[in-house]
Order: C-alpha cells, then structure tokens, then sequence
C-alpha cells in the first residue's frame, strides 16, 4: 500500500522557522511533535505524509492560532 504524500503549505513552514526555538530533536518534538529528519523534509520542500502533515498543521494552529482552533472545533461540534 502506497502512502499519500503532500508538500506543507509555504505559510506554515514559514511559521515553524519563525517559531521554533532550536534545530534539534528536542525542540523540534517539543514544539511541533517531529523529528530532526522530518524537519529536514520539511525544510527543503519535499513531500511528508499526509497524515502527519495534518497533524503538524492542528498542532501549529492549536498552539499559535488557539482561537482559529477553537472556532473550528466549535463548528465540528455544533
């Protein structure tokens, strides 16, 4: 079974440069839940999977956006 892969939009790769407090497998999992390779990826515009893009995107709008987060949780419920 092939995994689906998919490039991060350019907007949140820009945040996690601006964001991330260090380089290294402990910030890097401490601020965004990835590894130092994933980063790499990340970094020089190759594709991760789907699945795990997704994630980086809810956990860099939850932590940096709470409000966004908080209205589109809101509508999911409602």
């Amino acid at each position: 079974m092939t995994q689906r892969m998919i490039c991060l939009p350019g907007h949140i790769v820009d945040h996690m440069r601006a964001n991330c407090p260090g380089r290294t497998d402990e910030k890097l999992q401490e601020s965004f839940g990835i590894s130092y390779n994933t980063w790499r990826r990340i970094d020089a515009g190759l594709p991760i999977r789907v699945n795990l893009a997704e994630r980086i995107v809810q956990r860099v709008n939850s932590r940096y956006h709470p409000e966004a987060h908080k209205c589109e949780n809101e509508r999911k419920l409602g």
